[in-house]
């Protein structure tokens, strides 16, 4: 047995059910299966395979096992590799270079380019490649070999291919009676172009040349987290590195030498705490587990072997119209298929081609129209076409889940899997994702009814109560059942139908309507009901169009209008701050270059990076009323889509989510129901040109006006609005919503929209299908090719050169720096490095010419003598500094070799993410020049944040007091000079206030503090994003002038600073759960679990606190609200009510912690940073006590109009067919005051205790 290999115990969780646990790893991960698996897809997993960051370096074969997981079972269940047979099968291509030519001419882009010359040119200079192969070669004969190729077995086999068929529309007519529908006429529906469902599994199970062969998860497990326990950690833990969960380098204590281990060993934990459930994919959700359960339960086959193992493999569902091209009507209506056994870490990615293309849907044909004009006489009803629209698609799904399909639902499969396991394959259709219109089609139901969500019978009228007590009790009793009374139903009104009753009488509609539902059964129902399924369930939501294109979309447009309520002056001072928004990142957050108020198809990136960045830019741009209300629903609608993104959750932080799902739904009620009616708003100028667009679409007789109509805030009575209440539990089933986005179908039209450019634009259904066999036939030869295209060994050229784009930015406000300090491009970092810095010595600084050539900058003032107590430091170890500080003797044992500094433009900090992924930032001073470093012991907050100036290295050494022989000789340090920021503590801010924590620079002409100071790289967490706080200006006040402290370009001067900066929490997944806590992949460094969960609750002031310092200038109020400062305000009241006995200046007089972690971080892991001192503690004051709950009672004025504003029209939703440019807009993509003080205790059943 191997010394890395760990043991499956058995305990009996109870007399009839035996567990088999892992050990946790160092992450304190660990799984319960109700069955010993056989294999662990996992269990060859290594550094490479969790190291998403471009910059990160890939393994070869040879450096596996550096870098392989230890992480999990047994030798027993580790996988076998599949032996690569010598001489390479090039399918239907006689030899290597006929093969690469067509790999060529399939993998290039469809415009001629140099790039494209070069990989051709490549191809022929290959080795293997020879011209006298190419006899007889034709690439017409090559594309003919590539249609009809058959595999003996495998995807490409001859039962899994392309199949084009008809399906069947029985058309109604009012007063047209038949016997029975059979009776009715038909109309064939052609163009159906599709693959067998069973077939195509059985293919991709059985690949054995697949690389994703020994990849599936085919036994489901809980997934469950043993967190560090509070206190337990006392020092800097070691590195953990994802796979492993181990300290990836050699532990050393503090007083060691060397400069390549800084690290003090793993702390040893207290006794261990609950484990708490994590959920992350599918195979380790609920509805897994519970399908497994129910196979467990059934009887086995007659004639099985006893070692054949009976699994579930879940089918992930996708289907979006699409359009194929900028220009012209040509559309597509894809069905994509995923595993779900899959990690989503793989399917989840275009370029590994994990999607399957199940069918081609077919539109309504017009050629119905004549049909049925020469039918009956007279055109098909507008309410006739919509029925053929439904029917059409059932008839495609009632095709696709045949009968051979149903068998092996029911009794299995048994099939020898790419693994050469023999298993029994039970397929589950596991989720459909699907925006509203597709789900409405799947649901046979009718869009924008009385009950308008697929997943519950919520009244229309109740959609706006939405996070009350009273909307949780119908969300789980009032959820949709596919009963038989619902399908008896649904048959009664279909037959009077057929009896020539109209679609919309009485006749019909009282069988149905009572849950909106139309004559039509879902081919889901049909199918899947006999075994007690209720397809309902698999409706998952859709985080795309429901949130970031739905209610953040609508939010941001409403708010767009108030600021052109206000006047022009609002307007134009908020594009000019998202102007002068910084980047973040590779491009999480780019450049704003055009007025963000006005641009126009956006795609759901942007509305989410509007989102991240928002807040600061939209402060004080309101009244100061109005602006606390809005602060408080941007910061709800922020947090609450952090934690809807998460890949990882915890049980805790689905509670948080939920109790956040409250609170975000409270906030926008009150800005529905105290701001909005304050403004005379009306439609943005491109609202009102889109409505003229829609009119003359929709008829050429009606005149319409260009001018701008009243516009009130509805999106509290939508359906998008009432989904947002379903998603933590839908994660409890599911896993985390990245397993089920519409996103990730969306990503695929990439594909089929390069597939339509190769077509001749005439029947191209049929033809795409050919070309994505073609690609995928190709992509499996290319695995067993040692050639590799020069594009991409380009791309990965491209990855090592990340550094050197990042270090001339993005800006061009700002010439770029002389051609003597640019940056060089560093080579990629071993994932197992915490940070890397260059090697070069081409940027020298003589220490002492260039501290006399900036002798006047205050930079400098200090720099010597606190290099040399960094130096010190280093050298011998934080725990030899004495209380009073290093004394002058050990300073000057100091010596820097030829006193010569060499500077770097940039330095990788590698780190891992809250979800065991290893990741990496890039921090350049000039362009992404904010860090966040862990607080010393002594502070209440868990980060101190700092502004890189420049990144140095150094040969040093040591000869002063207390030398060593190791300290005596001439070592390489690397450090980074600083500029240190504090938090203002007379601002409240973190979660439970509604607020980004704010900073400012540390003053440099305070005696007591040191604005500047030099950081370990070791001690640099990740890379920050500091958002300047626009509303408060600049001041010259805490620095002079300074050209070596502004070295940012967005700063654009070398005289002032921004007077303060707002750490964006949220513009990432981790940099959000080390601010939230409770992160596994971070170990219980920053904010631990306990303290997360107080983040779930909120401190709310009746009174209004002004949050400005005096010299933020402020856009004069141009628009006459329609309510009086004074005013009621509304049912619910305002939490922020005018109050006279606030301080002089309005803030509150109370300091809390720094990101709400403060109060019980007592124990959190700390790194002595140098050259900050000065106590910046504070104590919370103020009462605490219950909050009451708010009334509420809303008033219900939504219309059907209303509604249609946020859907679009229902004849679109009922094609499934959006209009053109919403499909395009999818694919493109604190000094005193008195305050009163009260807790919102929502859910402090959970364990969220006030602070």
């Amino acid at each position: 047995m191997s010394q890395f290999s760990r043991t499956i115990n058995s305990a009996p969780a109870s007399p009839e059910e035996e567990i088999y646990r892992t050990e946790p790893d160092g992450f304190g991960i660990f799984r319960e299966y109700a069955r010993r698996p056989r294999t662990d897809p996992e269990a060859g997993d290594s550094l490479e395979s969790v190291s998403d960051a471009p910059g990160l370096d890939k393994p070869t074969e040879q450096d596996v096992p550096k870098y392989s997981s230890i992480a999990w079972i047994t030798r027993a269940v580790a996988i076998t590799v599949n032996p690569t047979s010598s001489t390479p099968d090039y399918g239907p291509f006689k030899n290597a270079s006929q093969f690469r030519l067509m790999d060529y001419f399939y993998g290039r882009s469809d415009t001629k380019s140099l790039d494209a010359l070069d990989d051709l040119i490549a191809v022929i200079r290959s080795p293997g490649f020879s011209p006298d192969d190419l006899e007889g070669f034709s690439a017409r004969t090559a594309e003919h070999a590539l249609d009809v190729w058959v595999s003996p077995s495998g995807i490409f086999s001859a039962q899994d291919g392309w199949h084009e068929s008809s399906v069947e529309v029985s058309l109604p007519k009012t007063g047209a009676k038949y016997k029975s529908e059979e009776d009715a006429p038909k109309f064939p529906v052609v163009g159906l172009i599709h693959r067998k469902l069973l077939p195509l599994i059985k293919s991709i199970i059985q690949d054995t040349a697949s690389r994703f062969s020994h990849a599936y998860h085919w036994f489901p497990h809980r997934k469950f987290w043993s967190p560090p326990g509070p206190g337990s950690c006392t020092s800097f833990p070691t590195e953990a590195t994802p796979s492993t969960g181990t300290s990836s380098a050699s532990t050393q204590s503090s007083s060691s030498t060397s400069s390549s281990a800084k690290t003090p060993s793993q702390p040893e934990r207290a006794s261990p705490p609950c484990p708490i459930r994590v959920y992350t994919d599918c195979y380790n959700s609920n509805a897994m587990l519970e399908a497994d359960a129910a196979i467990r339960m059934k009887p086995r086959v007659p004639g099985d072997a006893p070692g054949v193992e009976y699994v579930i493999l879940p089918l992930l569902l996708w289907s979006d119209a699409t359009l194929l091209s900028n220009f012209g009507s040509a559309s597509l209506w894809p069905i994509y298929l995923y595993f779900g056994s899959l990690s989503k870490y793989v399917r989840g990615r275009p370029t590994e081609f994990a999607a399957h293309h199940l069918a081609y849907i077919p539109g309504l044909p017009d050629a119905l129209k004549d049909f049925y004009m020469a039918t009956y006489g007279r055109s098909p009803s507008k309410d006739t076409l919509k029925f053929c629209k439904r029917e059409i698609f059932q008839q495609v799904w009632l095709q696709l889940l045949d009968a051979e399909f149903m068998e092996a639902y029911e009794h299995g499969i048994l099939l020898t899997c790419g693994d050469g396991v023999i298993r029994r394959v039970f397929p589950r259709i596991f989720t459909y994702s699907a925006d509203y219109p597709e789900k409405v089609l799947i649901a046979a139901m009718k869009p924008l009814a009385r009950c308008l969500c697929p997943r519950c019978l919520m009244p229309k009228d109740k959609v706006a109560e939405a996070g009350s007590k009273a909307d949780d009790q119908r969300r789980r009793n009032c959820k949709r059942q596919d009963t038989k009374t619902l399908q008896a139903n649904v048959q009664r009104a279909r037959k009077n139908l057929f009896k020539g009753f109209s679609i919309n009488g009485t006749h019909v509609t009282n069988w149905t309507d009572a849950e909106s539902l139309t004559p039509i059964q879902s081919a889901f129902s049909a199918r899947l009901s006999p075994f007690g399924v209720n397809f309902y369930e698999i409706l998952a939501p859709d985080l795309m169009h429901e949130f970031e294109l739905g209610v953040w979309k609508g939010v941001f447009t409403h708010l767009m209008r108030m600021l052109a309520a206000k006047g022009d002056d609002a307007v134009e001072e908020f594009n000019s701050r998202m102007r002068r928004m910084p980047t973040f990142g590779r491009d999480r957050i780019r450049r704003f270059w055009h007025d963000v108020s006005s641009r126009k198809r956006l795609a759901a990136r942007d509305y989410e990076a509007f989102l991240i960045t928002i807040m600061p830019a939209f402060e004080g741009l309101l009244d100061l009323r109005d602006d606390e209300t809005v602060a408080d629903l941007l910061f709800e609608l922020a947090n609450w889509h952090a934690l809807a993104k998460l890949r990882l959750h915890t049980a805790v932080t689905l509670d948080i989510f939920r109790a956040a799902t409250s609170h975000m739904y409270k906030a926008i009620r009150r800005f529905a129901e105290t701001t909005c009616p304050r403004y005379a708003t009306k439609e943005l100028p491109s609202e009102a040109a889109a409505r003229v667009r829609r009119a003359k679409t929709a008829s050429t007789n009606t005149e319409q006006s260009t001018t701008r109509k009243a516009t009130a805030f509805t999106v509290h009575h939508t359906y998008k609005f009432h989904s947002l209440g379903d998603y933590p539990e839908y994660i409890e089933r599911s896993g985390t919503t990245d397993n089920f986005n519409t996103q990730v179908g969306e990503l695929e039209h990439r594909h089929v929209k390069r597939f339509y450019a190769r077509t001749n634009r005439v029947a191209y259904e049929l033809q795409i299908a050919r070309k994505e066999r073609k690609r995928s036939l190709l992509a499996s030869i290319r695995q067993r090719d040692s050639f590799r295209p020069l594009s991409a060994q380009k791309q990965e050229k491209k990855r090592a050169k990340i550094a050197l784009a990042e270090a001339r930015g993005r800006s061009t406000q700002r010439p770029h720096p002389p051609a003597q300090i640019r940056s060089r491009a560093l080579s990629p970092t071993p994932p197992h490095e915490h940070y890397a810095v260059s090697k070069s010595h081409r940027q020298t600084v003589d220490l002492y010419q260039w501290l006399g050539d900036n002798q006047g900058d205050p930079a400098v003032a200090d720099f010597m003598p606190l290099l040399f107590e960094h130096v010190v430091r280093r050298l011998l170890g934080r725990e030899a500094e004495p209380e009073e500080g290093f004394s002058e003797d050990q300073l000057h044992g100091v010596q820097i070799l030829n006193h010569r500094l060499y500077r770097h433009s940039t330095i990788r900090i590698n780190y891992t993410s809250y979800d065991m992924r290893r990741e990496q930032d890039t921090i350049n001073p000039r362009t992404h020049a904010d860090i966040m470093v862990l607080s010393p012991d002594n502070d209440s907050n868990p980060y101190w944040f700092a502004r890189v100036i420049s990144i140095f290295h150094a040969n040093v050494r040591y000869v002063g007091p207390g030398a060593t022989r190791a300290t005596q000789k001439w070592q390489r340090i690397d450090f980074v000079w600083v500029r240190w920021f504090e938090r203002d503590t007379s601002y409240p801010a973190g979660f439970q206030h509604r607020r980004l924590p704010r900073l400012h620079f540390v003053d440099a002409t305070d005696p007591d503090y040191a604005p500047f100071g030099f950081v370990d790289p070791d001690d640099i967490i990740r890379g920050a994003y500091l958002i300047p706080g626009f509303e408060h200006g600049s001041t010259t006040d805490l620095l002079g002038p300074s050209k070596l402290a502004r070295r940012l370009i967005d700063d654009g001067d070398d005289d002032d600073d921004y007077c303060y900066h707002y750490v964006c929490m949220f513009v990432e997944h981790d940099v959000y759960m080390r601010h939230l806590g409770g992160g596994v992949g971070h170990r219980g460094v920053g904010i631990d679990v306990d303290t997360s969960r107080q983040h779930a609750s909120r401190i709310s002031r009746r009174g209004a606190h002004k949050r400005r310092s005096e010299g933020g200038a402020r856009v004069a109020n141009t628009a006459q609200p329609l309510l009086g400062e004074d005013s009621e305000e509304g049912a619910t009241g305002s939490e922020h009510e005018d109050d006279a006995e606030d301080g002089a200046d309005g803030r509150a007089s109370r300091h809390l912690d720094f990101g709400d972690g403060s109060e019980a971080n007592g124990g959190e892991n700390r790194t002595n940073n140098d050259s900050r001192s000065g106590s910046i503690d504070g104590d919370e004051d103020g009462e605490s006590k219950s909050e009451e709950h708010e009334d509420e009672d809303d008033e219900q004025h939504e219309s059907e109009s209303d509604e249609r504003e946020d859907h679009g029209d229902e004849e679109d939703i009922d094609d499934g067919m959006r209009s053109d440019d919403d499909k395009r807009d999818d694919d493109a993509d604190p000094e005193s005051g008195d305050e009163d003080v009260y807790v919102d205790t929502v859910y402090a059943a959970e364990g969220f205790a006030p602070l």
